[in-house]
């Protein structure tokens, strides 16, 4: 018998990926969406998928979901807070910690085999080394604080009451379906364009990881059984400055558009370091990236060139 999945944030970048993935992988899929959310790109799978129009607030809504529906696994990724433009505190934390743990408490009575959690690498803070699973989480943004707060309220009432939990600690996913206001769809769309780039700051630094082995580590985690919480960072290992990014991709196209760098971010902090450790991953999950950055980008390229009318 197909197994079957409920998926939260399946409208955005990740989710959506995640969710044709799931399909290929022939389960059954159910979503949680709000009436007014916009799910373009899923569109030409909305027949496969089973949508459940609800707000994660609702908590009558959500235990009446659990109660009716049979769920083998939940993968939680819907946010808010990820994006420059997303600046209502109240959103981030009813998004984060609220409806989070609304949705786990209700459907972690139902038995389910596995849930799993999409956290960030925001709950970090700044570091001066790579970011591993065992140091100190010192968010220093509201976005990353309300993630933290979400991990460790499931992580915690995962582990004292042994219910299958995973956290991914997603550092910078790139790859199909990404969102055009993002830096490498930004890139991308204006030199396919032929349009005239505007950026932030040269050295900001990121771990981009690509979304096929984002996607390879939910498939993993979600037959981990016996695991109560645990945590694990899902990145590349190696960090990219903006200017690096975006040359690589201007070469791979082969256009010569022009480059206006601000250099007044509206940020509370640049770190200097921000890449992930993924010693963890790799000795408990048998996970690692394959996906080199010329090539994932390269595949990046190719998807956008022919959906590039998605993005105008």
């Amino acid at each position: 018998m197909d197994k079957k999945i409920l998926v939260t944030g399946a409208s955005g970048f990740v989710g959506s990926c995640l969710v044709r993935r799931l399909l290929e992988e022939n389960y059954k899929l159910h979503i949680i969406a709000r009436d007014t959310t916009d799910l373009w790109r899923l569109q030409d799978i909305l027949k496969d998928i089973e949508i459940h129009n609800l707000d994660l607030l609702d908590n009558e809504k959500i235990a009446n979901l659990a109660s009716t529906i049979s769920i083998d696994q939940v993968y939680h990724l819907a946010t808010y807070g990820g994006y420059h433009y997303q600046r209502k505190l109240e959103a981030v934390i009813n998004t984060n910690v609220i409806g989070t743990w609304n949705l786990f408490r209700e459907f972690s009575k139902k038995d389910i085999e596995m849930f799993v959690n999409t956290s960030s690498s925001s709950e970090y803070g700044e570091k001066l080394e790579p970011m591993r699973e065992d140091m100190k989480v010192a968010p220093n943004n509201m976005y990353g604080a309300s993630k933290a707060a979400g991990t460790i309220l499931c992580s915690t009432y995962a582990g004292i009451n042994k219910i299958p939990l995973v956290t991914l600690r997603l550092f910078s996913p790139y790859g199909y379906y990404d969102a055009k206001t993002r830096l490498i769809p930004t890139i991308i769309t204006s030199c396919l364009m032929g349009k005239e780039i505007e950026l932030s700051q040269k050295d900001s630094k990121r771990d981009f990881i690509f979304i096929d082995d984002v996607l390879d580590a939910y498939l993993i985690v979600s037959k981990l059984l016996t695991s109560y919480g645990e945590i694990f960072n899902i990145g590349s290992g190696t960090q990219y400055t903006t200017e690096e990014i975006t040359s690589t991709i201007v070469n791979l196209i082969g256009k010569d558009i022009k480059i206006h760098w601000k250099n007044n971010l509206d940020r509370q902090y640049e770190p200097i370091i921000w890449v992930s450790d993924n010693k963890k991953a790799k000795e408990k999950l048998n996970w690692e990236p394959k996906v080199k950055i010329v090539n994932g980008l390269n595949n990046t390229i190719n998807w956008f060139r022919n959906n590039l009318q998605s993005y105008r």
